[in-house]
Parts: structure tokens; C-alpha cells; sequence
């Protein structure tokens, strides 16, 4: 493993490493004092260099040496020897005595902009898992990272300003952050939140002066900032004209698009404009800076002419808090609130005013007018005035980041009431409660011009069109309206179909846009309104009653999900149910296929899952819906193309997995689905993959999505998993990350309200702790996990099972029985995982059937903050789960077994009970765990390998489930599919005389059965092995 870890330094970015030293610990030799040493574990440039490679980051460098440098850091030290910053990386001894702050040396790295670039992706991308396995990211890369992030919001924004700076007798031309008072808490965090380790960093062995956190983050801000606006400015295009050779201003504002370098060629002309940008800029700064805002205020004559005298007044505003403003009288005149407010903000308000005002005055003749009295709280103008104001002078005020608030019912420039379409639709047929409908259907469709939600007559819109400034006193209201706007709209509509279909009006009705043309709503149709007063909570779902041949109860909170489900699937619309964890959407889901087979349902419905569950599903659906026929695609005897579409007549369950969801594709198109469920949809968030597109190609009367992971907290991924539920329901891809994805990114709340708003009727999320499904849940929920074997396993497990027949021949007595309980252990070994049995050391990843399955639900626990235990009866598998669980995820894995001395075990669990940041994974032996432990920290439990004795394992669930739990506690057991842990776990369940020797006897009592019925019991079942082909 190693940690990558970053710094800025000499203005340009680096990354170094420190790499895992093993359960032995570091190779501390004595440290000498005639030179400054070197972290011991530092992995050096070479071996970063190999880890960004892997991480798929590519570089341009062709000489590793010319990159590398020798940097110095102060770390915190115990006897002359640094501390990790990680407990992934390995056991540290203990070391006496006291801490220190000394300085070590480390090989580090020169990186790009762009590697930077291409690390923040991967980061951002990884949500709970490692991008790359046992690549872990320092805080100090997460802090440098966010800088990446912080300073793309504010190019996003627009917060940046141009500049000049001077070194020696060379000018260079910058661009620098303005950091606005409405963001300064924001600033302020961003500063405060610096590692103190980056202030230390240099390239010589003496320690840098101490700038302060301020100045470490303002540089680095500055240098993603410099180079992102200067490759924008540089864009195709932008670089034709050439240079005026004779004009200061324009050699400076052209090498703001070149790649930063000194202007020697022209170090006299800029000497000349120095000083006329460098007080332009702090002037700007000066003004924005400030704890407040300058807004107008426009106010309508009094008697609602146009003859009458308009009034424009002047007031500040909090930058922090919208809602608190102060008119201008009382900035001249502050009464204790405002002068409490004035004293606490260490601000002039009375010159930023005045300074405000001045510099758009030269434009504006009306509040030139006004500066010529003392105190001045408002000017008026006269209809002519006004309309010379909103088309000249609006747009450049603006500009100043000067807010102007129109009359109500303008609305402000960003909320006014604007020109859209409104559509009114015409049913051919009448529509009643609870009658079919086909979202095929066509209606009639008529679009008209609205102003808000008032239609437009043809007069109105010919008067509109005659206007020469855009402001139109419309039904006794003033309103602003542009002409382009107005063209825009008119030549739209022009465009627009004359009939939709259902499944168009539904979709345009929750989005504020068709194709470019705003939409100000849909309506007409009782349809209509009745599933959208459905979808929004205004009605209530008709409760759906528990199916006929359905085993089991439905506990209420999983019958109004069905309710929920069956009315999507009834309305021909797609859905995700995200319920949390143990809550049932295997359950709920097929409910709904049984529900709608006796609703008369014929054609089949295809469910897409990770391979590692589609035997869950064919044993969830044996259990609950036993007369329900389900067919496994997978494996290389499937049938495909008319074969496949043939056979699965008749069949009500297709299940298949997301690895053959692209290969098969045209396979499942050429069939009629019902409908088709996504399980664990998180697997299509990335809508480039050709699974997720393939997901969104195949065609059903209905689609549903399910998933453990909040959709909602990660908005980058929701876009795929709804155009695969609702195509159109949001913008085209390139239109959703610029309307929704960078401004959620830039902090913007109403992008996020608008999409919640959008997507929420077709998301039904409950978690374990909803006090209304509460109530309802069991105190332990168990169940049985089923695994497969891959091919590895399967062709050990043979080799074990001929060993053990060779053995067999002639053996009797003890050695009988000493052979039999060998290969029950390695067989048990084997369905763990092959290095297990091997003891090889070999890679872990990719090589188990368990191991897959509890990757996934390790994933979906961390992605809700839950934590586990996960025993196994070896302690070498807990040694190799405790490795993987970090290396994938980068988090730490406590692991107790029986050669942890008294103080460390009980460390480990004040560790895992009490600390902070708790480790989220706690793996037990299940003799050293099993018993005396209180880990109610934990709300899952996990019996990675069996026991088969269920007195002894009830022992390990109860270290969670018990006194002092406040969460329901799910326990998983695993079993292999087809091998001796399923034939076992089997016929301890059917014989009770079994069931009692387990519990005395331990394992054996399997010794005394005869040859043949090892063989039986041994036997490797056709459906144990995972075949992808």
C-alpha cells in the first residue's frame, strides 16, 4: 500500500509517497545527526511514479530523474523517528518518549495541472471504494485536491480577476482570486481546514518563512486558477488578431491568454500601466470585499402610469444573509440595530456607497443628478428615462455585481416572470379513475406565449411585438420583457408538434424546458393532472393487497412500497426504489411480479443483478413465490438470439447478470419484457459504459431500478439511472452538467432543489431509522448469502476432493477420520478463498466468490455509515480480509484474533466503541472473538465462513445484538452454493438428531458417514461454479 501525499512548493505541485512496512514494522536503523534523514518508509519518486500509472494517469515525462527532487517537511517524531500518518500502513512499535516536531527529508515528485486534474476525477469518482486498490490518498492530497475543486468553482463563478505582477525588472500578467464577502465563510474554512504539514514543505533544508495558512492556500489557489483561465482564454479561436506593438493595454490584456511567462520584450510599456492595474484591481477589491452589496430598488408611479415619476432608491445588503438589507436613509442616518451591524463589520458603509454609486453614474444621468445633494437615498426619473435605463443601462450595472430588485411583479432578473410556451392538451377519449391508459397515446396539443401563467392574447403579443424597450405594461402590470426573448419564443413555437403523447406531457410537465424553449407548464388533461397529483403526494397511492401465493408477510412499510411499485408499473412509468439495507427491495420486487401475473401480465420480466446474487434471487423467489418460473441466463450453455426468445415463453423471471447485460443485447431485444429491473443500479452511473447503455436500450412497459446507495447524494450519477427509468425526464447529458452538475459543484442550492424536485416522485427512499417504518422491523434480520465458486476454486476443490478418494482406499479407524476432517478443512478453505488453502501469499482480489459478495456489501454498508463485524473460524483469512477491506477502501480494518495480547484486544474495542472516527470493519477470529466482547458499535454481522454449530455462532452475532444496540442488526451468513457448506447447512436443518450431535460433537460426526455418502456430500453441484463466458 501506499499513501500518496502532496505539496506546493517553489510555485509548482508535487506528490510523494509513504509506503507500508508490514505487520513487522519499519526498519528503524539509528538515525544521523549530521545530516537531515530520511523517512524511513518513504516510497520515493519511482515507486509514485509506478502508483499514478496504475492509477491511469498519464504524464508527459520521458526522464524520471529531471522530476524528481529532494524535499524536507517537519513530522511530528518520537526519538528522532517520524510517525505514519496512516495505521494502514502497518504496525508501528511503540516508541518511549516525548513528541517532537523534527525535519525529514522525502523523494518527491514534480506533477502537472493536468495530473492534478486527472487525480481529482479519480478521487471524486471513487465514492467508497479505492479508485485503485491499496493507492490510499493522504489529507494533504485531499486538501491540495480541494483546492482544484475550490478554484473551478470560482472560474465558474466568475471570481477571479486579471493583474500585473513584477519580479526584479520582469512583469508578468496574472490572474488572481477575488474572494467576494458572500463567500467568505466559505474562504475562510477553505484557509483554515490546511494541513499544517503543507506549511512546512521546501526544496532546501531550511524550514520557509511562516507565511501563514492564508498565504500557502491563496497560492495554490492561484496557480489552478492561472491555469485553468489561461488555457480557456487560449481556446481555438481566441488568438487571431495580432498584437498592438504601440499600446500597453492590449499587450497586457493578450498575454493574459499565453502561457505564463515573463513580458521582456515589453518591460517599459508595462512599467508605464503597472500602477493604473494595480489600482484598478484593488479598488475592484475594495468593493467586493465588502461584508455588504449594493442594491436597487425600482418603484412603479404611484398611479400607474407611465406619465408618473419613476423612482430608483438605493440600499445595502448583507453578503452573508439575503434577507437582512438597510435603506439608504438609514446608512446616513443608523438608528442602534444598523449602527451595531456598522461597528461589527469594521466597514465604511457610507464611502462604499458613495463609491458604489460613483462609478455608474458616469452612465446613468438620473443618479449623477442625485450625487450632487448631501446624503442621497434615491433618484427619479420620468417613462423616456426609464426605458433608456433598462435597455442601456441594466445590463452593464449588473455587470458591476450591482443587484436591481424590480416591482413584484417583474420579478428580479434571474426570477422575473420571463416568455415561455404553455401547452393545453385535448383527450379524445374521457378519462375516469383507475382506467388504462397507454403512454403511447397521442393528444392533440395547442402552445400559446405565457407570461408566467397568464396566456397571451394575439393582440397582446402583436403590441409586444411593436415595443422598442422591454418593458410592456401588460394587464395593468409592468413587465420586462427582452426581444430576443420574444423571438426566440415565437419563432419556437412554430416548430412545435401538434400532438405529443402521454408519456411527453408527463415528462414536459416536471421539466421547465422544451428542447431550448422554456415551458411554463402543461395542462388540459384530467389524466394528467391525477397522475401528477399522484406523483407529488398530493393523492395517496390505493393500498395494493399482499399477493394470493405469496409466502410470507409483507410488513406495512414493504406493502406501500409495493402499492408504490404496482401504480408505476400499472401507469407505465419507471421508478427506483433505494430503500436502505435489510429493508426488503428483493422482497418488494418480487411481490410486484406476482401482483402483476394475476393481473394478466404474460410476457416476461428481466432482472439485471452483479453475478454474485443471481443465486440470491432464484432462492429468494424459490422461497416467496414458489410457483413463479424463473429462468438463469448465464453460463456458456445459454441460448441466444431466436433460441433465447423462444424458450422464455412462458417463463414469468429472466435473471441475468451485468456482465452479459452489453453481449447479450441484441438477444434481449428481440424479446417482450414486461418490464426490467436494475438491482444494485449504481452498476449504470457511468453512462458511457456500453452496460449502461445497453441497460438503456432495452425496451419494457415498464422499468424499475433498486439500490441500497442514496441516488441523491451523488447527482453526477443520477442522470443514467434516470433516462434509464424516464428517458427525457432530464436534459440531455451536456445540458444536465451545465444547468445542474457545476452549479450544485459551485454551491448552488437551487440547482439541487430544482433536480430533487424534477427526479423525487420517482425515487421512494425509507431508511432503518424512519420513525414511520421503525415499528415495523425485527430487532436481527437475518439471511443467507449465497456464493459461487469461480473457476479456480472449483478445479481446487476437485483436487481436493481426488485426494481425499485416494486416501480413502484401505484407510480405516483414525486415519479414516483424520483424512475425512483434513479435506472437510481445505474444502472449507477453498470456498473461502484459494490463497487460503494455497498459502501462498498470492493475490487476493478477483479470486472468491465470498469475497466479491462481501466487497459489495461492504460497499453498500459504508455508503449509509454502517459498520460490521465480519468473523472467520482462521486466522489467516482474517489476517487477508483485514489487508483487502484496506487496500479497497481505503479504511482502517481492525482485526482480533487469538495471538492479540490482553491490552491490545481491549484497545481494539475501545477503539471500535468509543473513538471519533471509528473503523467501520471489525474482523474477528471466531474463537477469539466469539465471546466477552460488547461491539454494539456494530450493525452488521457477517459469518464469513460456517461453524455448524449455531450455539457457537449465536455467540458471535450476540457481540452486536445486544443490551445497549440502538439499530437493528442484519446478519449475513455466507455459504457456497453446491458445495459441503450448503449440503451441510442442509441436513442439519431437515434432521434435529444431526442438529444435536453438531452442537456436542463439533464436525465429527461426518467422519462415521460411509464412502458413498462423502461422495454425495462432498460433491461439487453443475450450479456451484460462476460461469460469465
Amino acid at each position: 500500500m501506499i499513501v500518496l501525499h502532496s505539496f506546493f512548493a517553489d510555485n509548482s505541485f508535487f506528490v510523494w509517497g509513504e509506503s507500508s512496512f508490514g505487520p513487522n514494522g519499519p526498519d528503524l536503523q539509528p538515525m544521523t545527526r549530521a545530516a537531515i534523514p530520511r523517512i524511513p518508509w518513504d516510497a520515493g519518486s519511482a515507486a509514485v511514479n509506478d502508483a499514478l500509472k496504475r492509477a491511469g494517469i498519464r504524464h508527459s515525462r520521458k526522464n524520471l530523474a529531471e522530476s524528481t527532487v529532494v524535499a524536507y517537511v517537519d513530522l511530528p517524531s518520537q526519538r528522532g523517528c517520524p510517525l505514519p500518518s496512516s495505521p494502514l500502513l502497518g504496525e508501528f512499535p511503540e516508541i518511549d518518549g516525548e513528541l517532537t516536531t523534527e525535519r525529514f527529508s522525502v523523494e518527491a515528485l514534480r506533477i502537472s495541472h493536468e495530473e492534478m486534474t486527472a487525480l481529482f476525477r479519480i478521487i471524486r469518482e471513487g465514492r467508497e471504494r479505492l479508485p485503485v486498490p491499496g493507492l490510499l490518498w493522504g489529507n494533504d492530497l485531499k486538501y491540495v485536491l480541494k483546492g482544484l475543486e475550490y478554484a473551478s468553482m470560482m472560474v465558474i463563478r466568475g471570481t477571479y480577476l486579471p493583474g500585473m505582477e513584477s519580479s526584479g525588472e520582469s512583469y508578468f500578467s496574472v490572474w488572481r482570486p477575488l474572494h467576494l464577502a458572500k463567500y467568505q465563510d466559505e474562504y475562510s474554512a477553505f484557509v483554515n481546514a490546511l494541513p499544517p504539514v503543507l506549511m512546512s514543505f521546501s526544496l532546501s533544508c531550511e524550514r520557509p518563512a511562516n507565511e501563514g495558512p492564508q498565504a500557502i492556500a491563496d497560492s495554490m489557489l492561484e496557480s489552478f486558477l492561472e491555469d485553468m483561465v489561461r488555457k480557456a482564454q487560449a481556446a481555438p479561436g481566441r488568438r487571431g488578431r495580432q498584437v498592438d506593438q504601440t499600446n500597453p493595454h492590449d499587450i497586457w490584456l493578450r498575454s493574459l491568454a499565453w502561457p505564463r511567462s515573463a513580458l521582456h520584450r515589453w518591460k517599459d510599456e508595462m512599467s508605464q500601466v503597472s500602477s493604473q492595474i494595480a489600482e484598478w484591481t484593488d479598488s475592484v477589491r475594495v468593493v467586493t470585499n465588502q461584508p455588504w452589496r449594493l442594491f436597487l430598488r425600482l418603484e412603479e408611479p404611484l398611479s400607474g402610469e407611465r406619465e408618473g415619476t419613476w423612482t430608483l432608491s438605493w440600499h445595502l445588503q448583507s453578503a452573508m444573509d439575503p434577507t437582512l438589507s438597510v435603506a439608504a436613509e438609514k446608512v446616513w442616518s443608523p438608528g442602534p440595530a444598523e449602527r451595531k451591524w456598522f461597528r461589527a463589520s469594521g466597514a465604511n458603509p457610507r464611502r462604499y456607497l458613495l463609491q458604489m454609486l460613483g462609478q455608474i453614474s458616469s452612465s446613468v444621468p438620473a443618479i449623477a443628478r442625485s450625487l450632487n445633494g448631501p446624503s442621497p437615498i434615491s433618484c427619479t426619473m420620468m417613462f423616456e428615462e426609464l426605458l433608456v435605463f433598462l435597455h442601456d443601462n441594466v445590463p452593464a450595472i449588473l455587470d458591476h455585481g450591482i443587484q436591481i430588485q424590480f416591482p413584484s411583479s417583474w420579478g428580479s432578473p434571474s426570477d422575473r416572470p420571463k416568455l415561455a410556451v404553455k401547452g393545453s392538451v385535448r383527450e379524445s377519449s374521457v378519462f375516469s379513475s383507475g382506467s388504462g391508459m397507454d403512454l403511447g397515446d397521442l393528444m392533440d396539443v395547442d402552445w400559446s406565449v405565457a407570461v408566467g401563467d397568464d396566456v397571451l392574447t394575439e393582440g397582446e403579443l402583436s403590441m409586444l411585438r411593436k415595443l422598442k424597450a422591454p418593458l410592456a405594461n401588460i394587464r395593468g402590470k409592468w413587465i420586462l420583457i427582452y426581444r430576443d426573448e420574444l423571438e426566440r419564443v415565437m419563432e419556437g413555437i412554430k416548430k412545435l408538434p401538434r400532438k405529443i403523447s402521454r408519456r411527453e406531457a408527463l415528462i414536459s410537465s416536471f421539466r421547465e424546458s422544451r428542447g431550448d424553449l422554456p415551458l411554463s407548464a402543461i395542462t388540459g388533461s384530467d389524466w394528467l393532472d391525477s397522475v401528477r397529483s399522484v406523483l407529488t403526494g398530493v393523492e395517496q397511492i390505493e393500498q395494493t393487497a399482499q399477493p394470493e401465493g405469496f409466502r410470507g408477510e409483507l410488513r406495512p412499510y414493504q406493502i406501500k412500497g409495493l402499492s408504490w411499485l404496482s401504480w408505476l408499473a400499472e401507469t407505465g412509468l419507471g421508478g427506483c426504489l433505494a430503500d436502505d439495507m435489510g429493508l426488503g427491495k428483493t422482497v418488494q420486487a418480487l411481490a410486484l411480479m406476482k401482483t402483476r401475473i394475476l393481473k394478466g401480465e404474460k410476457d416476461p420480466v428481466l432482472l439485471i443483478c452483479p453475478t454474485s446474487v443471481i443465486e440470491n434471487w432464484r432462492r429468494e423467489a424459490e422461497h416467496f413465490v414458489p410457483d413463479l418460473s424463473v429462468r438463469i441466463h448465464h453460463g456458456t450453455g445459454r441460448q441466444r438470439g431466436e433460441k433465447f426468445s423462444e424458450s422464455v415463453k412462458g417463463t414469468d423471471l429472466v435473471i441475468t447478470s451485468y456482465s452479459l447485460l452489453h453481449r447479450d443485447n441484441d438477444t434481449f431485444n428481440r424479446t417482450e419484457w414486461s418490464g426490467v429491473i436494475l438491482d444494485e443500479a449504481q452498476n449504470i452511473k457511468n453512462p458511457e459504459t456500453r452496460q449502461s447503455k445497453a441497460a438503456r436500450s432495452i425496451r419494457a412497459k415498464w422499468h424499475f431500478a433498486l439500490t441500497g446507495t442514496p441516488v441523491e447524494n451523488h447527482v453526477g450519477d443520477m442522470w443514467s439511472i434516470m433516462e434509464f427509468l424516464m428517458p427525457g425526464l432530464l436534459p440531455n447529458k451536456t445540458r444536465f452538467v451545465r444547468d445542474f452538475m457545476r452549479p450544485i459543484q459551485a454551491g448552488e442550492t437551487g440547482a439541487l432543489q430544482k433536480i430533487k424536485k424534477i427526479t423525487g416522485p420517482f425515487i421512494l427512499r425509507r431508511s432503518k431509522t424512519d420513525k414511520s417504518i421503525i415499528s415495523d422491523l425485527p430487532e436481527k434480520i437475518e439471511t443467507e448469502v449465497f456464493c459461487s465458486l469461480n473457476r479456480e476454486q472449483a478445479s481446487l476443490y476437485g483436487a481436493v476432493l481426488d485426494d481425499l478418494e485416494e486416501r480413502l482406499k484401505g484407510s480405516s479407524g483414525i486415519r479414516r477420520k483424520g483424512a475425512v476432517l483434513a479435506a472437510i478443512t481445505s474444502l472449507k478453505q477453498v470456498c473461502d478463498h484459494p490463497a487460503l488453502y494455497l498459502k501462498d501469499r498470492s493475490q487476493i482480489a478477483g479470486r472468491s466468490g465470498k469475497l466479491a459478495r462481501l466487497t459489495e456489501i461492504a460497499e453498500e454498508m459504508l455508503s449509509v455509515g454502517d459498520r460490521a463485524l465480519i468473523f472467520t473460524q482462521y486466522a489467516e483469512m482474517g489476517a487477508m480480509l483485514k489487508n483487502y477491506l484496506q487496500e479497497t477502501f481505503g479504511r482502517e480494518a481492525l482485526f482480533l484474533h487469538g495471538g492479540v495480547e490482553r491490552g491490545k484486544r481491549d484497545e481494539m474495542v475501545r477503539k471500535f466503541q468509543d473513538s471519533k472516527d471509528a473503523p467501520p470493519f471489525f474482523v474477528l477470529s471466531l474463537k477469539a472473538g466469539g465471546t466477552g466482547l460488547n461491539l454494539t458499535g456494530a450493525n452488521h454481522v457477517v459469518m464469513f465462513d460456517r461453524w455448524w454449530n449455531p450455539a457457537v455462532e449465536q455467540q458471535a452475532v450476540d457481540r452486536a445484538y445486544r443490551i445497549g444496540q440502538k439499530e437493528r442488526v442484519l446478519v449475513h451468513y455466507f455459504c457456497c452454493k453446491g458445495t459441503l457448506e450448503e449440503k451441510i447447512e442442509l441436513l442439519i436443518k431437515s434432521k434435529k438428531e444431526i442438529a444435536d450431535s453438531v452442537v456436542s460433537a463439533g464436525e465429527n460426526w461426518l467422519t462415521e458417514m460411509s464412502d458413498s455418502e462423502l461422495r454425495q456430500l462432498f460433491r461439487l453441484s453443475r450450479d456451484a461454479v460462476e460461469d460469465i463466458s
